[in-house]
């Protein structure tokens, strides 16, 4: 085969690693007539929610094991394009307050982007790769994840995501809560399950009342259930709240943890077990669901689904930024303006600066989102801007993103905060900082928010340099523009940058 037909055919082949608090997991598959066909999956046991301690770090050794599991996935990746690759962290890179560390370095052995995302969007990537694994139905689908920080819930319809939730119960976090010193006893087992229950009220009444026409479970927690259910003879592929209650006598019969030997329950999984099935039964019980089936369809097949459908334009992160501007009432117009003299300015810098694609991407979305914060008060709006963008639950968006959008936007105007800039990675650091310049001329260049009023223009780079080159005499005829852009040039010069127009 020669090198030309290799890459084609590595164009096709997709990954998605999921750094969950119990397991990490990757699935690789080929893409196939718009379809997506698994070839290669792996897990493996890293118990990073077991390594967070009171001070809500992670200690030396979950991530040493975390490490060095992305090690034995990276060998399998290292042919996919990078593209074509995608890696995110769940609940417990959310709270680690050294998660950042642990991502630069997972980032270095992928080489690949290592995002972590918010609950909801876990959820609705969750729920992406259950609905493909299922057939078509009609109704409402009530969808959870016990995972093992975190448990997320979801309804939806077809392949839409209708409510979305994350509550903070995992079958890790459990296990140290209600098993200390790794015992077993009938009260903290019924306590587990009055916990999870308390979890779910707070859901309970918008679930309900969305209602559901079937129950399905995801990952491995539900999995390693559906099997003992079977193994035992305690029902079949249904899972049912007596079989719960029968299952649970079984586990009570154990003194210990490391006691555990039930058919179906692999022995990595025995000493996560118990607290597992107390959550599913608190969540049957609360919800008054009666019956359940397991979907081999979970968050890692929802981040190739997710990346199918950004590269067919079918884009999450567009509608979510379309639905935001919406309910901040963005002047849509002045959006449209900013955004199309921002990206001309990129496209004519990128080669010079060395801009990445998705930053085009980033830069149109803060264009058109920089004046979300009008809505909250006029003083200081690119603050409340940034606010928003750092906090709202943006589906598509990992909290990277987030974090990237809310930096750009919060200096689109006013002073540059480069200690804003000087907190990002490395490589991340120069280019946004690059970015926040394109956005704030672009927004200076539209401060009249007149249709037709900017003509075409050129913008030379060079270095920590920009050239501005605009028609003869424009300048001139427009006193005030001459005059943003020379107050400009003092901020450019305070932080390293040169900006020069005529």
């Amino acid at each position: 085969m020669n090198d030309q037909a290799s890459d084609n055919q590595n164009d096709t082949v997709m990954a998605a690693i999921d750094m969950g608090s119990n397991s990490f997991h990757m699935v690789v598959a080929k893409l196939e007539s718009g379809e997506v066909r698994p070839v290669d999956k792996f897990a493996e046991k890293v118990m990073l929610a077991s390594g967070l301690n009171d001070a809500g770090e992670l200690s030396s050794g979950a991530i040493d094991r975390g490490l060095q599991c992305l090690r034995k996935f990276s060998q399998r990746t290292e042919n996919i394009p990078t593209r074509n690759i995608r890696c995110i962290g769940t609940n417990t890179l959310r709270q680690a307050k050294n998660g950042p560390l642990f991502l630069s370095q997972a980032q270095k052995i992928l080489g690949c982007p290592v995002d972590v995302v918010d609950g909801r969007e876990e959820a609705r990537l969750i729920y992406l790769g259950v609905s493909h694994s299922l057939s078509l139905q009609d109704g409402h689908r009530l969808v959870f994840d016990i995972g093992g920080g975190s448990t997320e819930f979801i309804i939806g319809k077809g392949f839409d995501p209708l409510l979305t939730e994350s509550l903070h119960m995992g079958c890790v976090s459990y296990r140290e809560r209600f098993f200390p010193d790794r015992q077993i006893t009938a009260r903290g087992f019924r306590r587990a399950v009055l916990a999870a229950r308390r979890e779910v009220m707070a859901i309970e009444y918008a679930y309900t009342e969305a209602g559901w026409d079937s129950a399905v479970g995801a990952s491995g927690t539900v999995k390693a259930i559906r099997n003992a259910v079977i193994e035992n003879n305690l029902g079949d592929e249904v899972i049912t709240l007596d079989a719960l209650h029968r299952l649970s006598d079984l586990v009570l019969s154990f003194e210990t943890l490391d006691d555990i030997s039930i058919a179906g329950v692999k022995p990595n999984r025995g000493s996560v077990f118990p607290s597992g099935l107390a959550i599913m039964i608190g969540i049957f019980e609360q919800l008054g669901i009666e019956k359940l089936k397991y979907s081999s369809g979970a968050l890692r097949e929802g981040v190739l689904y997710d990346m199918l459908g950004r590269q067919d334009n079918e884009n999450v992160c567009m509608r979510t930024i379309q639905s935001l501007t919406s309910r901040y009432g963005v002047d849509q117009a002045q959006a449209r303006r900013v955004e199309q003299t921002a990206l001309q300015a990129f496209d004519q810098v990128q080669k010079v600066w060395e801009l990445e694609a998705e930053g085009r991407d980033m830069l149109r979305w803060a264009a058109d989102t920089h004046e979300v914060g009008l809505m909250i008060s006029h003083s200081s709006f690119h603050k409340h801007s940034a606010y928003i963008l750092a906090q709202a639950d943006m589906p598509g968006f990992s909290q990277q993103d987030k974090k990237l959008l809310s930096i750009l936007v919060g200096n689109h105007r006013r002073k540059i905060r480069i200690v804003q800039f000087t907190e990002m990675t490395s490589s991340g650091k120069v280019p946004t900082l690059r970015l926040a310049l394109l956005l704030r001329l672009s927004v200076i260049l539209h401060r009249s928010r007149r249709e037709l009023h900017l003509p075409s223009f050129l913008i030379h780079a060079k270095g920590d340099g920009v050239f501005l080159q605009f028609p003869k005499d424009w300048l001139k005829e427009h006193p005030l523009d001459r005059g943003e852009l020379i107050t400009e040039q003092e901020m450019w010069y305070a932080i390293g940058y040169r900006l020069s127009f005529e």
